[in-house]
C-alpha cells in the first residue's frame, strides 16, 4: 500500500537500534486497529507461522471511509513472505485501491530476486527487507521496498530515542524512528524490536496505528 508505504531509510548506525531483532514465535500475530482523526479507519493485521525451518508472514491491511451506505475510499492490502532460516525467498501481494487490483510477486533466484510488479520488473540485486514494517531492520536498509508496487524508494529515517507510549494497553518504552519521505511518519519498536505503533498525517487527516494487545 503505496501511501502508507512510503516510509523508512537509512540515517542510524547499529548502535542506536537493537542488536538483534525481533524473532516472531508460531502463531503469533500483530493486531493494530487504524485511527483516522481518532475514528476507526480500518485494520492492519499481520500473522506469523513457523514449520521447521519456513516462517510465513501474512498481511492484511483493510481501511474504508463511508458516508452511511457510501463507500467513499477503499484500499486492500494482501501480502505474504516467506522465509527459509533467515532468508527471504518469496512474496506475494495484490492491493485493491480506487477499485481496481494490482499485484506483486517477487522470487528469490541467483543473484537477487526476480521482481514483477507494477513499477519495477526485473531482477534486484540489492537484499530486500519488505515494506510490512514488523522487521525493525528495514530502517537501516537505506530504501523501502514496496509490497505494493514493487518499486525501491530512498527514504531518510532519524532516530529519536526511547519514548513511553502506550501500547496493548499498558505504557511501554519503545524507540522512535521519525521518517522524511513523501509522508512525514513515525514508527516504534519496544525493547525486543517489536513493532508497536506507527503515526503519520495523511491528506490533512491524523492516521495512528494503535495495538490492540502484545504478544
Amino acid at each position: 500500500m503505496r501511501w502508507i508505504a512510503l516510509f523508512l531509510a537509512l540515517a542510524i548506525t547499529p548502535a542506536q537500534a537493537n542488536a538483534s531483532p525481533w524473532s516472531p514465535s508460531d502463531g503469533v500475530r500483530l493486531e493494530f486497529d487504524v485511527l483516522r482523526d481518532g475514528g476507526k479507519f480500518g485494520t492492519h493485521i499481520l500473522t506469523f507461522d513457523r514449520e521447521g525451518d519456513t516462517l510465513t508472514v501474512d498481511t492484511d491491511v483493510e481501511l474504508r471511509v463511508t458516508l452511511g451506505p457510501i463507500t467513499l475510499f477503499e484500499h486492500l492490502h494482501d501480502v505474504t513472505e516467506k522465509y527459509t532460516g533467515d532468508s527471504l525467498v518469496w512474496i506475494g501481494s495484490r492491493t485493491k485501491t480506487g477499485g481496481k487490483w494490482k499485484t506483486l510477486s517477487v522470487e528469490a533466484v541467483k543473484g537477487g530476486f526476480n521482481v514483477k510488479g507494477e513499477k519495477f520488473n526485473g531482477l534486484l540485486k540489492s537484499p530486500v527487507i519488505p515494506s510490512t514494517h514488523w522487521n525493525e531492520d528495514q530502517m537501516r536498509q537505506g530504501f523501502l521496498f514496496s509490497t505494493e508496487t514493487g518499486e525501491t524508494l530512498p527514504m531518510k529515517v532519524t532516530d529519536r530515542g526511547i519514548e513511553k507510549i502506550k501500547a496493548g494497553g499498558r505504557m511501554i518504552e519503545a524507540r522512535r524512528y521519525d521518517v522524511d519521505s513523501e509522508l512525514d511518519a513515525s514508527f516504534w519498536y519496544d525493547a525486543q524490536g517489536l513493532w508497536v505503533k506507527t503515526a503519520f498525517e495523511a491528506q490533512g487527516s491524523k492516521i495512528e496505528y494503535v495495538l490492540r494487545t502484545l504478544p
